[in-house]
């Protein structure tokens, strides 16, 4: 397991839907170009703004499956993200994503019955990374939205030992002194971190975590600020990373969920995925044409859209 290793931006694209809820299946073809259109080369799919939890069990192999499908020939790694509510179905999750192909799985914690201790977070994790044994497995923390606040590193020390799958992180959190120190301890060989955030890459580069999860249609951007970075043009790099902040705070602006405001911004840049499933708040087309009005007044379409 310490040869796979992720290269690349790598993006949780949205689960796209019609107008009566219904996934469209059929738009997934297009939205793998967008993908690579944009230098975005590896998925991270049915993640939190894939709205995994929002999908039957058979949505979610059948998104899987249009993913794996899809992405021969144009993408190079596709994540699959099993977490759910119960142990079960993410074990089942797991062992189908293994079946029809994909080159990891990752899974976040269940949000209702919590991990009462940290040795029963490492252990549900070792349940369900054991449903596909071959598979790379990547714990995916987002604290902020499980209320889970365990010790990165303690978990670590604990699971590796018991779980020979194990190849890393997604670290959706600002906690960058976490990040180090599982980078110190162990080196990006044995523990990739995956940094889950668009204006916080540079950051992230300057300790060693090379690969960050992100919004596609920051490909261009985020891949020029990698370039900067590795050319040590820190000027040019700043001048990227603040781009990216410019279109995070226009979608704060708006209080826009993850999956409302990716959805939006590609609407706004030409390719409508519908909008988020319910409960989360649909995302009318004044709203849109805002946002894309804003976007054009910070110069998006001329440096967003283009390499």
């Amino acid at each position: 397991m310490e040869d796979f290793v992720v290269e690349g931006l790598m993006c949780p694209p949205c689960t796209p839907f019609h107008k009566n809820g219904d996934i469209n299946y059929d738009i997934i073809e297009k939205y793998v170009q967008h993908h690579v259109d944009y230098g975005v080369l590896n998925v991270f799919v049915t993640g939190t703004t894939g709205e995994g939890n929002s999908l039957t069990q058979s949505e979610r192999k059948k998104v899987a499956e249009a993913w794996i499908n899809a992405g021969k020939g144009k993408l190079k790694m596709i994540i699959i993200h099993v977490g759910s509510g119960n142990l079960r179905d993410s074990q089942d999750l797991a062992k189908h994503a293994a079946e029809v192909g994909a080159n990891g799985i990752s899974c976040v914690s269940p949000t209702y019955h919590k991990p009462e201790t940290i040795e029963d977070y490492v252990s549900y994790m070792e349940q369900v990374a054991a449903a596909a044994p071959k598979l790379p497995f990547y714990l995916y923390d987002i604290d902020f939205v499980t209320g889970l606040h365990f010790s990165m590193d303690e978990f670590f020390q604990l699971a590796f030992p018991r779980i020979p799958s194990l190849r890393g992180l997604k670290h959706t959190s600002p906690s960058f002194p976490s990040m180090n120190t599982l980078l110190m301890n162990y080196g990006p060989k044995k523990c990739q971190v995956f940094l889950g955030s668009d204006e916080m890459y540079l950051e992230a580069l300057s300790i060693g975590m090379d690969v960050t999860i992100c919004n596609s249609y920051l490909g261009h951007v985020l891949n020029r600020l990698k370039e900067a970075f590795d050319h040590h043009d820190l000027t040019k790099a700043r001048i990227e990373q603040n781009r990216a902040l410019q279109v995070c705070n226009i979608r704060r602006k708006y209080g826009l969920s993850f999956p409302g405001g990716t959805k939006a911004v590609l609407r706004a840049i030409g390719l409508d995925v519908g909008e988020p499933r319910s409960p989360l708040s649909p995302v009318s087309d004044d709203l849109v044409a805002r946002l894309r009005k804003d976007l054009e007044a910070i110069g998006f379409f001329e440096w967003g859209v283009k390499k």
